[in-house]
């Protein structure tokens, strides 16, 4: 509606699936469990392990969504079962921007609705709608006459009713021409009015509202046909079902970059730099490095909070799927006195472990990442951090490279490879939104040596040797990254994948042209004398008549690929 008027409209294939608790029958038909990780389908069917909460997905749909409610203080008592409606993974692929959760109770009365959000940066958010909030009118003539066009619902009995409607607070980000700021309305149908309502539709509005209580956006996702039982199709209805709607999906993000596109350079509208999500959304899934620091980070905590003086009970929240919870406490010994310092750490996106193994001290990556930092930079939080300087003292023996713990054997090699990630490390990229304007009169620059890191020297220690290899090897693919690739770590595996396979195609030129020469027939008869008759008489032309560096440039070629790997500390 504002700055700029703009409007489109996509059809958009949406599908429902009841979540209810195993064993539920109505009129004779067993409805799906709630427990099943997969609903649907196989060419079109939704995995629990793509809404709410990451990871998870082997519990189900009825269990995530009941852990879901009880974190936001949900009783059991106060809901029974939901309805689904969301964008279907169309033979194994999707793009959601956003699913509808109807929560109802054991009367079959729509008491709650979660609206799960998805942004194209692969980050989550879930509101939770009680009803409790009505939605004020907007102020503007214009967006008055969009939003608030009424739902007409069907006829109902019994006094359900037949629209949702809630206003919440924005915190989310989803489009870059907009900010965190502002407010949402929603006007929702309630697909169900009653048990035995067999058409149900579809019908939302969801208005954002700006700072000022003004209409921004309106959007509308609305049925524009009567609903369709996958069962009923036939052969023929599947085949024309998948004929029409296969598409729809993988134009999704299309579509989204055209409309951003149409934003950018006819309406000249501001873009809003991405900020780092808080504390009440999900971040984005975690790379395969991102997990593996996770893991050395976890273990690094649990050395300092053995070592400290003082009993320690961390709270560790990881943002990894598989692991998103871990509890690291102090052993109990005689000689610590004193209460135990509860502290809760929680990583709100993956890209954390990326930034902090570009600084040298953890503390200093805390204060970056946390402390003296804007909100909207934010990558983690914790309550407490006063305990810090308890928790990362100077006397700790990881904070000492000198005093560290029990050392490794490593040779030549391995030490020049470390000395590399050394000589590599730097800063980690800036982040979007900056603290304080930095004169342009002088370039700063970081004047201090920079030593192995506190998370290095546990790696390099004992008790961190069991990371070392795959530790090194992505924190210098990052650093590479960094310097040299602005910040893509793709690149410079892309590159490290082109140098190997020209590497081989030199060997396998070099073993081609053998064939072709003199010497390589040589060589092959000086082979089968030794592997048949283990004659070394059949090698004596090879000294004779080739030169020494004919062999020793091929079996350079050759073995280009493994040295290769070896250099870059492959077993």
């Amino acid at each position: 509606m504002f700055p700029k008027r703009h409007t489109f409209a996509y059809s958009y294939l949406q599908c429902g699936y009841p979540i209810v608790p195993s064993g539920i029958k109505y009129s004779g038909f067993e409805f799906s469990s709630g427990e099943d990780q997969v609903l649907g389908k196989w060419w079109l069917r939704v995995r629990a392990e793509d809404y709410l909460e990451r990871g998870n997905g082997e519990r189900g749909f009825y269990w995530k969504l009941k852990s879901y409610l009880k974190e936001q203080h949900v009783k059991d008592s106060e809901w029974s079962y939901a309805y689904l409606v969301t964008a279907p993974r169309f033979f194994g692929y999707a793009f959601n921007p956003v699913s509808f959760w109807y929560i109802y109770d054991g009367e079959n009365q729509l008491k709650k609705m979660v609206l799960e959000v998805n942004n194209t940066f692969g980050e989550r958010r879930m509101y939770l709608l009680d009803g409790s909030s009505p939605p004020s009118p907007p102020q503007t003539p214009g967006s008055q006459r969009s939003s608030a066009s009424e739902i007409t619902g069907p006829e109902l009995q019994d006094g359900a009713k037949s629209n949702f409607t809630d206003a919440w607070m924005k915190d989310f980000h989803v489009s870059p021409f907009n900010s965190r700021k502002g407010s949402y309305a929603l006007k929702a149908l309630n697909p169900f009015p009653h048990v035995t309502y067999d058409c149900p539709m579809i019908d939302n509005t969801i208005t954002l509202k700006s700072s000022k209580d003004n209409a921004k956006i309106v959007a509308r996702l609305h049925s524009t046909g009567k609903a369709l039982d996958t069962d009923e199709l036939g052969l023929l209805g599947t085949l024309r079902f998948v004929m029409s709607w296969w598409w729809v999906g993988l134009v999704t993000f299309p579509r989204i970059a055209r409309e951003a596109f149409k934003l950018f350079t006819k309406r000249k509208l501001h873009v809003w730099f991405r900020p780092e999500v808080q504390t009440t959304s999900v971040g984005r899934p975690p790379t395969l490095a991102e997990i593996a620091f996770c893991k050395v980070f976890r273990n690094y905590l649990f050395e300092l909070v053995h070592q400290t003086e003082d009993p320690f009970c961390i709270t560790f929240k990881t943002s990894i799927p598989d692991e998103p919870l871990d509890t690291i406490a102090t052993t109990h010994r005689r000689d610590r006195i004193g209460p135990t310092r509860n502290l809760e750490i929680r990583v709100l996106t993956p890209a954390f472990y990326s930034r902090l193994i570009h600084y040298t001290y953890t503390s200093e990556a805390i204060d970056r990442e946390f402390v003296f930092t804007d909100e909207r930079n934010r990558t983690l939080w914790m309550c407490r951090p006063q305990l810090l300087p308890l928790l990362l003292s100077k006397r700790s023996p990881l904070n000492n490279e000198k005093k560290n713990l029990r050392q490794v054997k490593r040779s030549y090699l391995d030490e020049l490879r470390w000395m590399l990630l050394r000589k590599l490390r730097c800063s980690p990229a800036d982040p979007a939104y900056t603290v304080t304007q930095q004169s342009s009169a002088f370039d700063k620059q970081d004047i201090r040596s920079r030593p192995y890191s506190e998370l290095d020297n546990f790696v390099r220690s004992f008790r961190g040797q069991s990371f070392a290899q795959e530790y090194r090897r992505s924190v210098t693919k990052l650093f590479l990254a960094q310097r040299f690739c602005f910040g893509f770590p793709e690149v410079v595996g892309s590159a490290d994948l082109i140098v190997r396979v020209l590497l081989c195609y030199l060997a396998a030129t070099q073993f081609n042209s053998w064939s072709a020469t003199t010497a390589g027939s040589i060589l092959a008869q000086c082979s089968m004398g030794l592997v048949t008759r283990r004659n070394w008489t059949a090698c004596s032309g090879m000294f004779t008549y080739g030169s020494w560096w004919w062999f020793s440039s091929s079996a350079m070629s050759v073995y280009a690929c493994h040295a290769y790997g070896i250099l870059k500390g492959y077993r």
